[in-house]
């Protein structure tokens, strides 16, 4: 599944709101438990780090409450640590203290929480600050998840594949891993449409986008539409064997298909051909190379006779491996 396939899932399918309650004392959260598990899919951590590992788990929490006065890192801190982290940032952070000093209420919201709450906790108080937060939670990831759509199809847009490769770039450049880009295009759409209408073009995208986009199982992929019946896939870490079988499968779920093409030159059913390339990035690099360098394996794809993939030639400034054809 994709990153935003993943996201969008989660956004539908949780009715009920994940709670991250983070306190170092076991009472507090023992609390926690007896009064909000009723009504909330709750977690529990007990230190910074152990809160850092759970907030990062798929499906994300809606809600972070947090206790400020905690050892060793406190709640501040590991708010700070939660903004910064790129998986975590967007999730509110609500502030539980035994202090109502201004100043500590300030710094709360400095470090980027949406609401601070004072010790004693008063229940209905507590449940009544969630929902609100949760609802604008939901509210605000719908939002996103429409302008990252393409309406047609229902994957990922073009805006959503730019600002993820940029994202996956500066990553992988900085953890030294591969990246694989693979542009996928349907072969003689032009003549499909023309033959059999646009309304059956679009349902024929529809059903290749949904089939392909099925076969993407890893949260930190993700497959998009970037144009008419051009599409991209991109793979964090995969090196060449992972990218040849993913690009024999997704060529073999499109055949196994089985649309009919009667005005296609060279089959009588509907393919698709694909250009892969592979690099690790390196700074002073542009994602752009690697966009190109997947561009022309896609030409040579289509050079040779379509409905098959190519592995590109080496990219300027980056490690790409070399050229071969699939079979």
């Amino acid at each position: 599944m994709s990153s935003l396939a993943q996201y969008s899932h989660n956004l539908h399918t949780q009715s009920r709101a994940r709670l991250l309650l983070v306190d170092d004392d076991s009472t507090q959260l023992n609390f926690y438990m007896a009064s909000l598990s009723r009504d909330y899919d709750c977690e529990f951590a007990k230190s910074a780090r152990e809160a850092m590992q759970v907030a990062r788990n798929y499906p994300l929490p809606d809600l972070i409450v947090l206790d400020v006065e905690m050892p060793n890192v406190d709640g501040f801190e590991l708010c700070q640590n939660l903004k910064n982290d790129d998986i975590t940032k967007e999730i509110p952070v609500m502030f539980v203290s035994a202090s109502s000093d201004i100043n500590a209420k300030t710094k709360g919201f400095q470090v980027g929480c949406v609401d601070y709450v004072t010790k004693p906790v008063l229940i209905p108080e507590l449940q009544a600050r969630i929902n609100t937060h949760v609802k604008l939670r939901r509210q605000t990831q719908q939002l996103e998840a429409l302008s990252y759509t393409d309406t047609l199809t229902g994957v990922a847009n073009r805006r959503r594949y730019n600002e993820f490769l940029i994202r996956e770039w500066q990553r992988c450049c900085r953890y030294n891993q591969a990246l694989t880009l693979m542009i996928i295009d349907v072969d003689d759409f032009k003549a499909f449409n023309d033959f059999y209408g646009h309304t059956l073009g679009d349902q024929c995208l529809v059903k290749i986008a949904q089939k392909m986009n099925s076969l993407v199982q890893r949260p930190g992929d993700l497959f998009s539409r970037i144009g008419g019946e051009e599409f991209a896939l991109l793979l964090t870490d995969c090196d060449q064997f992972g990218a040849a079988l993913k690009a024999e499968e997704l060529l073999k779920s499109i055949a196994d298909l089985n649309i009919e093409h009667q005005s296609a030159p060279r089959n009588d059913r509907l393919t698709i051909s694909a250009g892969v390339a592979i690099c690790k990035p390196s700074p002073g690099d542009e994602p752009l190379y690697l966009f190109q360098a997947a561009d022309e394996a896609l030409f040579r794809s289509k050079h040779h006779g379509k409905n098959k993939w190519t592995l590109s030639e080496s990219m300027r400034g980056s490690n790409v491996t070399a050229l071969r054809q699939s079979d």
